[in-house]
């Protein structure tokens, strides 16, 4: 048995919008970033408690995992990372309130043209400061290998898990966010699987976010082999929605943003034809999210993977 969850505030940042979207996908989880405006980073343990986690009871939402800001800040940022260090520290109070056992999190912004063996050091550092404040806790932090971060390749990403060497330090999985790091999405799953404890579902062709399935991330390929592999965790949306949603039709009659946005009108219109979509027809954020939804269950039961 898998879980799906999702991070819902890509449809709105409202949470009582973002509740009545879970239930009617009759889903039981859900990944907070935004949450009536506010980054879930930004919130005291009172303030959580008293705005928020009250509906979420009602409604009987969990949380899969914390979508954290954390570790998105300069390598040499020493105030950001200590305001973070501060954030965190909020956070794992909020994640213990909630029972939830993930917090997400990052590896620095780097610049691309140094040398990155040049900042290991400090990067492992800093994630170590991370760590501490979750170690003699049952909270594990997620690294993700997010874009323009120090772990955003297989090999780095894994240098970190290892340098950590904690039972509170896993690895989250995106295949998006490799391809657009120029990274084959396979090939980087063959290569972290035994350390990455969750996934997000997020899926690319050519740099640009496209429905669950349908693009360059061979999603169906990994499913298959978790399945093999007797995987039991969470499966959390993040379609990208605003992308689609919100500028598709400006590439009809804004003709300048042909070359503003690299392949997105292709894309686009690829998703167009491939789900019947007519040129000027309205699509909504929601509608994004409900396919990213309706095709991860679709591959999951085409793997054999039970889900709730």
């Amino acid at each position: 048995m898998v879980k799906i969850s999702g991070f819902t505030d890509e449809y709105r940042s409202n949470l009582d919008k973002q509740i009545e979207l879970i239930k009617e996908l009759k889903m039981k989880y859900m990944c907070p970033r935004t949450i009536n405006g506010t980054n879930i980073a930004d919130y005291t343990l009172e303030a959580f408690n008293e705005q928020v986690k009250p509906k979420l009871v009602e409604a009987g939402i969990k949380f899969s995992s914390i979508g954290s800001p954390i570790g998105k800040v300069n390598l040499d940022d020493e105030e950001g990372y200590k305001a973070q260090l501060k954030k965190l520290e909020e956070l794992v109070k909020i994640a213990k309130s909630m029972d939830c056992k993930y917090i997400r999190v990052f590896s620095f912004y780097v610049d691309k043209n140094g040398e990155y063996a040049n900042y290991s050091a400090k990067v492992m550092q800093k994630m170590k400061g991370f760590l501490k404040l979750v170690e003699g806790t049952d909270i594990i932090l997620l690294h993700e290998n997010e874009k323009g971060i120090y772990g955003d390749t297989p090999s780095r990403a894994l240098e970190i898990y290892h340098s950590m060497d904690s039972p509170n330090f896993k690895l989250c999985y995106d295949a998006s966010n490799y391809i657009q790091c120029g990274v084959n999405p396979f090939d980087a799953y063959e290569q972290t699987r035994d350390w990455t404890v969750y996934y997000h579902m997020k899926d690319c062709t050519d740099g640009v976010e496209v429905p669950l399935g349908t693009g360059q991330g061979r999603i169906e390929d990994i499913l298959a082999d978790l399945k093999a592999r007797n995987y039991q965790g969470f499966f959390t949306m993040e379609p990208h929605t605003a992308k689609y949603a919100l500028t598709r039709r400006l590439f009809t009659v804004l003709p300048f943003l042909y070359k503003a946005i690299k392949n997105s009108r292709a894309v686009f219109k690829q998703i167009d034809k491939d789900r019947g979509i007519r040129r000027y027809k309205r699509v909504t954020r929601k509608d994004v999210f409900i396919w990213q939804y309706e095709n991860l269950t679709s591959l999951l039961q085409k793997v054999g993977f039970e889900f709730e």
